[in-house]
């Protein structure tokens, strides 16, 4: 552990433990039962910018079954099933999802074209309030050759001001073998009002065997940022290139991310409230397979550079990696720290941490919200046959607060321990959300894990068997408050909550299944 780090943070160490309490700013409300468009199942929740949330319904992709609701609050105020099949002449059309931007909506439409063995979308507007469409469909693009993946091969999304609409694919490979073969994207920008900016398709760089892709980000002047993996050559340290696409400009500016002597391990890119382009995740040292602590750094577009935000690095330190264990546990992981005093590469460490959310909080600060997440995959043979099986885990998550100078503020451990079986693992995991300079976190958690003490290993919560519905509020301060929802059972349904999804009113939203009905579920932030 690196000491001088470890003394500017050991005094924030002290406020690490949880207080618990059973009252607190939340409250978990819903609709009454209503029932789905044409007897449909839901495929898109959308909070929309006045705080109704837009239900829509389709029959798997068929575009002749597409239904709307809209609530006013938690009140069921519309609900239409609008005629679009009838708008499109080629037979094979199907619906793709809805797309919101800050002045329209559109309903977004594959289509498949046989003779040419292509296919593109169209775009049909309708309005989020009366639920009817306006105008004439349009036709946003066609593929040069087959797409990989089909109707599941768009990527669809917004810059963070939605006043751009990106969408992407992948054409089929010209070359089997993936030493030989550059794979090629379909990008296209779109204004608010589905003009086009700039499009085309775009042939990488570097062949499938040399390089993967990791994100992507849409910037709100129209821009696509493209972060990739190269590997190196045999016997050398791959490298990571962030690929600037623009309007006018058919080859990508690159730009090599550099972080001194760093392994990057989980990545994510996105763009800050100041319109800065910054990459954020978690490093590793080298020779140490486990996490060390996260990063974030900022891009110089013009400059093709890299600038660290403050301290650039912000190391987990071993007494909080080591906090809401037993004692049993933390006497191994210490014992494990005097074998390898003085040797960095073997610091303490964690695995299978991923980045879940990064939020900006009203005093500057950037919140990045992680949780330890991973799917054992076992197979078994019984002389036979084989058969395989997923369990999944969601643990403890790890939230860091950096300032607005990019220094660490703090780092906070929140116990928990979820398991599911199967690969999905849509009942366990959490949803989080800020109000002001507080930080939200909301799961499903064993009931004995309320009053956890801080010698103390949480209890496992397995999916669909109860539990209760788990509130953290952390404060400006790092300062941790623990609330008790209320039994998940009282709810008479899944209560999923890595669902919810940000409702636009200090609130987070979800559809529910209850009893062969609907219900619309918000929890509400005072």
């Amino acid at each position: 552990m690196n000491i001088k780090f470890f003394t500017s943070v050991i005094a924030l160490l002290f406020v690490n433990q949880i207080a618990f309490s059973q009252k607190g700013p939340y409250s978990i409300k819903s609709s009454t039962e209503f029932e789905s468009v044409d007897d449909l199942p839901l495929v898109q929740t959308n909070p929309l910018a006045n705080g109704d949330v837009l239900l829509t319904y389709a029959k798997g992709d068929k575009l002749d079954k597409i239904g709307f609701q809209i609530f006013s609050g938690l009140t069921l105020s519309n609900s239409n099933s609008p005629n679009i099949k009838s708008m499109f002449d080629n037979k094979k059309s199907y619906f793709e999802r809805v797309a919101l931007t800050s002045k329209k909506s559109f309903v977004i439409v594959r289509e498949v074209f046989k003779e040419t063995k292509t296919e593109g979308l169209a775009a049909v507007e309708f309005s989020p309030t009366s639920l009817e469409t306006s105008g004439e469909p349009v036709k946003l693009f066609q593929s040069s050759r087959g797409i990989i993946g089909g109707g599941w091969g768009y990527g669809i999304s917004n810059s963070n001001d939605k006043t751009k609409l990106f969408f992407k694919y992948t054409l089929h490979n010209r070359e089997r073998k993936n030493e030989l073969n550059k794979e090629e994207y379909g990008f296209y920008m779109y204004d608010e009002n589905l003009k086009l900016i700039w499009g085309g398709e775009y042939e990488m760089p570097y062949t499938e065997a040399q390089m993967s892709t990791l994100d992507y980000q849409v910037s709100n002047d129209g821009k696509l940022y493209f972060l990739i993996s190269v590997r190196g050559a045999e016997g050398k340290e791959g490298r990571f290139e962030i690929l600037v696409y623009s309007k006018d400009k058919k080859d990508p500016k690159i730009i090599e991310l550099k972080l001194d002597d760093y392994i990057l391990r989980d990545t994510y890119l996105y763009e800050d409230k100041a319109n800065n382009i910054v990459v954020a995740g978690f490093y590793s040292k080298m020779g140490n397979p486990s996490i060390d602590g996260a990063y974030m750094v900022k891009l110089d577009v013009a400059n093709g550079k890299f600038s660290k935000l403050g301290g650039g690095y912000y190391e987990i330190p071993s007494e909080i990696i080591k906090s809401f264990m037993t004692d049993r546990e933390k006497e191994k992981l210490e014992k494990k720290e005097k074998k390898n005093e003085g040797n960095e590469k073997k610091d303490l460490g964690i695995n299978n941490l991923e980045i879940k959310n990064i939020h900006f909080l009203e005093n500057g600060s950037t919140i990045i919200v992680s949780e330890i997440y991973y799917v054992v995959t076992t197979t078994h043979y019984n002389g036979k046959t084989t058969t395989t099986t997923y369990d999944t885990y969601a643990n403890d998550i790890f939230v860091f607060s950096i300032d607005p100078a990019g220094n660490l503020g703090w780092i906070r451990k929140i116990p928990k321990r979820q398991h599911e079986g199967g690969a999905a693992g849509v009942g366990i995991s959490f949803s989080s959300a800020v109000k002001g300079s507080h930080v939200h976190l909301f799961y499903l958690d064993h009931i004995e894990n309320f009053t956890l003490k801080e010698n103390e290993a949480p209890k496992m919560h397995q999916s669909r068997r109860g539990g209760f519905v788990a509130g953290i509020d952390i404060n400006e301060k790092g300062e941790v408050k623990k609330y008790n929802l209320g039994a998940a059972e009282q709810y008479e349904t899944n209560l999923y909550c890595r669902k919810f999804v940000d409702g636009r009113k200090n609130n987070l939203v979800a559809v529910e299944r209850k009893k062969k009905k609907n219900m619309l579920f918000s929890i509400e932030i005072k």
